[in-house]
């Protein structure tokens, strides 16, 4: 009796908990202005409307007490997506004053992006003819750009797949659409865990070229032990190498004996 009694009261507790918020949800994108939100006070509760603002999953530490709440986006870079989120209480709405601050008018958008296996993928629509895309990853502390893909100009939609090159471990990337007057927008950024097979190589004795079972990036090193040539791909050119004997490492790892005809 004392277990069911209990989880009446849990259960009258999680109700009456349900019916004490309610939820406001904008989108957008941040072109570098502040976006308002009046935030209405209850006399009666004596308490304010908002209680908690998430940006991007992210719950944000502000000072819920006041009539008037501020977001200026600390953070987050210029033409980045936005997801707003407001908890309030059910008796109440809060209101965004500025609206216009995070709507981005213009008739491109990405539609889908993601990873398909070990490709990045992404759909759009609103395409402009001569705009390109470029690949950003985020390495140390800040968005490193890399390769650029040319759009396909498609203002209906169109569809790409492109593999990028990526590194053991945990990968962020991020795609940027840039206009050919250079105006830009940002995709939303995709975290990818990478623990690819280890690479292997044939053949082991050769001329010309090795021939990689997957795109790498390779060191080779004379029986000295000195790096005499590095590249990437999924086959390395030695027909430069003396003749001997050569060790190759694979992303660093993954050693290999080989000789130089």
């Amino acid at each position: 009796m004392l277990k069911i009694a209990f989880l009446l009261e849990l259960f009258f507790f999680t109700d009456h908990f349900l019916q004490e918020s309610a939820e406001l949800h904008i989108t957008g994108v941040y072109q570098g202005k502040t976006l308002f939100i009046q935030n209405p006070y209850d006399r009666e509760s004596m308490s304010f409307c908002v209680t908690s603002i998430y940006v991007n999953g992210t719950r944000l530490g502000l000072n819920y007490k006041m009539s008037a709440i501020k977001l200026d986006f600390k953070g987050i870079d210029k033409f980045s997506p936005l997801s707003i989120k407001i908890e309030h209480s059910p008796g109440c709405q809060p209101t965004i004053l500025n609206p216009d601050a995070i709507q981005f008018h213009s008739t491109f958008s990405f539609k889908e992006v993601g990873f398909a296996d070990t490709a990045l993928v992404w759909k759009t629509s609103g395409e402009k003819s001569g705009s390109v895309f470029t690949l950003e990853k985020y390495q140390l502390g800040i968005w490193i750009e890399g390769d650029t893909i040319p759009a396909k100009g498609e203002f209906g939609g169109a569809e790409y797949s492109y593999s990028p090159l990526l590194e053991e471990g945990a990968n962020k990337l991020r795609i940027r659409y840039i206009t050919p007057k250079g105006d830009y927008l940002l995709s939303r950024e995709v975290d990818f865990h990478f623990y690819p097979e280890p690479v292997t190589f044939k053949p082991y004795n050769a001329t010309n070229t090795l021939h990689l079972s997957r795109t790498a990036t390779y060191e080779i090193f004379d029986a000295g032990g000195d790096l005499i040539l590095s590249g990437q791909g999924s086959k390395a050119d030695i027909s430069s190498l003396p003749s001997g004997d050569y060790v190759i490492y694979f992303d660093g790892k993954d050693p290999g004996v080989f000789r130089k005809d």
